[in-house]
Formats: structure tokens, sequence, C-alpha cells
């Protein structure tokens, strides 16, 4: 097979035994064989390493501008020009929604609607446009963004959309917002009891809203028509592509049989061009046992990862398991003005204890969020995985459902022990988003060796919402330097489409925890922030290592896979950066040791850099970096 030689860069090996802020000599060029690195250096290095293959050797040829190739007589070897930029690991989503991502690129989306009216008026359009009776669907509403904060119902949708059942997902995917069409072809009306772990909104009078969360949410979703196969397998075509662009080579999947079905498809066809490891959901369990799915199995492309279960709901949905109730959202209650409602968000800033005045009078009425599973529950289902030699992934992020969660792995241990030793392979359960956890929980993730599936882009996001928090219970939130720390694994991902895939958005989220637009003012909690380095090791090394792929990915290094990306702009040098890049880190798993400090909370948020003016400028052209090639296998699969 014809060698090639990736030239003319400054290569961040990210490689544990190669300290790459530091070398003498920095590697420049990279050589694959195959879908393999054969070796990182020099390019006269590689060159002498390409001919030591090869029977003959020959005069060089040069390549012109980025992405150039030419074939190298004698070394049967195609070089392939950097122009001087920056190569990187691949990077991995470690928690992608890919067929709601593909879907979220159709439908209709809400997500830069600022009122009621005009989410309204967005869905009126859209039902305009098609045939009388078909399903107006969409996502991205967020009643925390709305000039009147209040939850929409079915009633303005009645009035609007009377020929259309409408379904519109919130931007966490927690609740879905239906009219009474909609209800009415679920079967569900007033009398309809609320299942286990879900909820039908009612009035005051116990009249349906329209508005259905968490489990509820299924069966009105059910209804809904989906894409053929054949439409799904496109929509996940235009989808790769798109990550592959935002230099992701490969994503940690947590879609149901219809994703894994279409990426079956694109695979078979020869299509696949970003490496997949596939999450189950519940009902699917009886089938991957039936048919002997296995965590580990599969193929270099499409590989077989957990079961997802759900132990609460989301913090903007006001349903993530809390040991803190949330304040009453009075001002969702009745009409404000946009004055009346700003005034109202301004009274509960983080930190500051939630008021009393702002919590129901009667304690039994708090809303604690929603456990979607009981605990005894949740171990019976991990046990039963697990035993089949699948290992488990369960959604926390409430600090009281991360608390029962980790129970939950407490009691799992020696099944899991045993079922690795019956299958020969990893089992490596994690808990999925971990935003919000009790102090004494922090060190039971190292403990237990539970990975930690966190998104970045969460905090900055959630920033509005963190008035909900009570800052009195001391909660350790986004709290990714504290689980590395206290040795801990963790991988991160996007939660895509709830967040936007580009990992360079959500680099810049663990660096800075401030919004997105660079506002410095914003941040939370400087002193939780994370090195551009140390961030990308949690898009690489992270993902690797829940994936049981730890040994062939993560780093670039002879012998590893083949994925990198080339990129405009490097996570370690930038000017103002006083001390090396990977001192900015909290050591952990896969961290190198210079990147291990003392007291790894106790520092000013600056992360070696001279101010915070300049780590904000680091941190925003990491954010607006461009992709110039992404290698996954040895191939290119996106050029600029």
């Amino acid at each position: 097979m014809l060698m090639r030689l990736f030239s003319n860069a400054v290569v961040r090996s990210f490689a544990p035994a190669a300290p790459d802020a530091t070398s003498a000599v920095a590697p420049d060029s990279i050589l694959v064989d195959g879908e393999t690195i054969v070796a990182v250096g020099t390019r006269v290095e590689l060159l002498d390493i390409a001919a030591s293959e090869s029977s003959t050797t020959a005069a060089l040829a040069s390549a012109g501008g980025i992405g150039a190739t030419t074939v190298i007589p004698g070394l049967e070897i195609e070089e392939i020009d950097c122009a001087g930029q920056v190569i990187l690991p691949g990077l991995v989503d470690a928690h992608m929604h890919s067929i709601h991502y593909a879907d979220s690129l159709t439908d209709l989306d809400l997500s830069d609607v600022r009122s009621l009216t005009e989410a309204v008026d967005a869905i009126r359009e859209r039902a305009s446009q098609m045939p009388f009776g078909e399903w107006v669907v969409g996502s991205g509403w967020d009643i925390n963004k709305w000039d009147d904060p209040r939850y929409p119902d079915r009633e303005l949708l009645d009035q609007a959309v009377p020929d259309h059942p409408v379904a519109m997902w919130s931007v966490d995917l927690h609740t879905l917002w239906t009219n009474g069409h909609g209800l009415e072809i679920a079967g569900i009306d007033d009398l309809t009891a609320d299942p286990f772990g879900g909820e039908f909104v009612r009035d005051d009078e116990g009249s349906l809203t329209g508005l259905v969360r968490e489990d509820a949410t299924d069966l009105v979703a059910r209804f809904i028509p989906e894409p053929t196969r054949a439409e799904q397998v496109e929509r996940l075509d235009r989808t790769q592509k798109l990550f592959l662009s935002q230099g992701l080579t490969g994503i940690h999947d947590f879609d149901s049989i219809a994703s894994t079905l279409g990426w079956y498809d694109l695979r078979e066809a020869d299509r696949q061009h970003i490496r997949v490891t596939k999450y189950l959901r519940g009902p699917e369990v009886p089938w991957a046992i039936e048919t002997g799915w296995h965590t580990g199995d599969g193929d270099d492309w499409l590989r077989r990862g957990g079961l997802k279960l759900f132990s609460d709901g989301a913090l903007g949905s006001h349903t993530c398991h809390m040991s803190s109730p949330f304040p009453e959202p009075h001002v969702h209650e009745e009409t404000v003005t946009p004055d009346e409602a700003g005034a109202e968000q301004e009274s509960y800033t983080y930190p500051g204890t939630v008021p009393e005045d702002a919590l129901s009078s009667a304690p039994e009425d708090a809303n604690y969020g929603i456990a979607q599973m009981s605990e005894d529950d949740l171990f019976e289902n991990a046990r039963r995985a697990t035993e089949a030699g699948i290992s488990v992934a369960i959604h926390a992020i409430g600090d009281q459902a991360n608390h029962h969660v980790l129970n939950v792995f407490e009691r799992l241990r020696q099944t899991t022990k045993e079922a690795q030793e019956r299958f020969e392979r990893p089992l490596r359960h994690r808990v999925e988003h971990a935003q919000f956890i009790q102090p004494a929980d922090v060190a039971r993730f190292a403990e237990l060796d539970v990975i930690a599936s966190m998104q970045p882009r969460h905090c900055i996001s959630d920033l509005h919402l963190l008035h909900l928090i009570d800052e009195s219970a001391q909660l350790a939130a986004y709290a990714w330097p504290d689980l590395l720390a206290a040795g801990a694994h963790v991988a991160f991902g996007s939660d895509g489409p709830v967040e936007p895939a580009n990992p360079f958005a959500a680099i810049y989220a663990a660096m800075t925890r401030a919004h997105i637009s660079g506002d410095a003012a914003t941040s939370f909690q400087p002193r939780r922030r994370l090195s551009a380095a140390e961030a990308i090791r949690q898009h690489t090394q992270g993902p690797a290592y829940a994936a049981g792929l730890d040994d062939r990915r993560g780093y670039l290094a002879p012998g590893m896979d083949a994925d990198f990306i080339v990129v405009d702009t490097d996570p370690y040098v930038a000017e103002g950066l006083t001390v090396p890049a990977d001192t900015g880190g909290t050591g952990g798993h896969g961290a190198s040791a210079a990147s291990v400090q003392e007291g790894p909370l106790d520092h000013d948020g600056l992360l070696g850099y001279e101010s915070e003016e300049a780590l904000f400028a680091h941190a925003e052209a990491i954010r607006d970096t461009t992709v110039a090639l992404t290698v996954v296998g040895g191939q290119v699969k996106y050029q600029a």
C-alpha cells in the first residue's frame, strides 16, 4: 500500500512520553502506512525510514500549498504538504446524538427565537409550507433566554396551527411542547396518568398544557413519523461531513436503533468516514443480549459501546435530581414585561443561597427534579447489562442523581469484575454529564474507576441558569479539574445537538468558563479552568480510554491509528503565555508529569498567561480554529 508523508507542520503529538512544548527538535512530519502511524519526527528522519522500506531512493519532488500532494518516485510515498500549520490528534466527541443532530439540520430550529410569540410565528410559518396534517417538528426553544420567560402551552399552538400536530423539543431535549392535535393522535387526555419518570404538565384545573417532560415524551414521540432508512442514511452522511470539517475523527453515539442501522448502512456502502462507538438505549437491551452484543465488539469504524440509562432530567427543564429544591419559577406563571423578567432573574445570581420565599411554602410541593429511575431499578438494569458483557453509561446531572448513580456502580463492582474476566475485556462504566457533584462524591469517581463524561459547553450555556442552584450546598459544579486531580478519568463531548458539535468551542469553554462571545466578566469559577492542552486530552485520550481504545488512539505515536487533523491555531503557543501551556492542566489520567500542579484549584485561573486578556485572546483564537485537513485511518476525509 502507498505510504503517506504529512510534512511541513508543527506536530503536537500529545504522546505521554513526548514533551511537545519543550522538545529541542520538534517533529514536523508524520509517516503513515495504510491506517497506521509508522513514525513521528522530522521530514528527513521519516524519509530515511520510508527509504529503508523501499528498494530504491529518489530525488524529492516539491508539493505546493496546503493539502497538495506528490508521489515521490522510487519511495512509493505520497507527500502531503501541511503548509506550516499544526497537526493535532483527531478529536473525538464522547457524547453525541447523531440522529437528533442530523434531524436538527433539517427540522425547524427555534434556538434563535427570543419570545413565545416568535416561536409560535416560526411554527406557523413552517406549517404553512407543509402538506395538510403533517407533523411540524423542531427543537431548540429555551424559555430561560426568552424576553418573556413563561412556559409555552398548547393554547397558542391550537390557534396558530390547528391542522397540524406539533412537536417542538426544548434545547435540552428533555421537554416536548405539543398541541391538542398532537396529544389527540397520541391518545393522551386530561385523565391520562403520568408515567414513572415523566410528567404531562397540567394547569391548576388539571387540564393538559401541552408540555410533556422526561419519560412521558416517549408516549408522544412514538407517533411522529420517522424518515425512511434511506433518508436517514443521507442525513447521517451530511452530518458526518460537518463533523469532519470541525476536526472530529470519531464520535460516541447515544441515539437509538435508527442510528445503529444508519451507520451500518453507511459502513456497508463504504461511505462511513468517521469512527463511531455506538451506545444502546434501554429498550434495545433484550435485542442486544439475544444477538450477542458485547461492548468492544465490531470493527475499527463501527464499534459496540455500552448501554445508556437515565437517572434524572436536565437543569434547564428543572428536572435534574437535586438535593436542594429549585426556586419556584414565579415569573413563568404570569405574563411579565421584559424589564420585570430581567429584574426577577437578576435577584437570583450565582453564587447565592436560594431565598426561602422563592420556595414553595409546603415542603412536599418543592421541586427537587425528577428521578427517572429508582436506585434499585438502575442497579437491576445495570447488573443485567454488565452480566451480558455490556458496559453502562448513566445520565446524571443533579447532585442527588450523581450520588445515586455512584451508589449503583459501587454495588456493581463485583459483577463488573466477574464480567470482565469472563468476557476478557474492560467494561468501563460512565456517568454522562456529572454537572453537579456533592463534594464527598468527587473522589468516588476515581475510587470506583467511573468515567466522568462531561460537556464543557454546558457550563457556559448554563450561565443564565446557575441562579437555580443553592450555593449553600457547596456543590462541585462542572468540576473537570476536581475530578482529574482526584485521579478520575474524564472524557469531553458536546451532547449535540443540545450544544454545537464544534470541539474547539468546547476547548474555549474549558479554558474560560465564560460566555461564548468572549466576555471575561461572565466567567464562572475561574479556578476550575483547564489549559488548552488538558482540554484537548479530554477530547482525545479521554474518549479513547472510555471506548477501550487507549492503546490505539488518543495521541500520535508509532503503531497508533492514523487519525489526526491539521489546524491553523497552536494550543501550546500564544502571546502572553509565560509558562509552557502543558503546565496549566491539573494532572489526572493521561496527563503528562508537567501538567501536575499542587493544589489544582488553588490558583488565579490564569493558567500561566500573563493576564486575563492574554488567556482570552488565545482561547478565542482556539474557539475560531479553522480545520485544513482531517485524516482518519491515514486517508484525507476532509480538506478545506
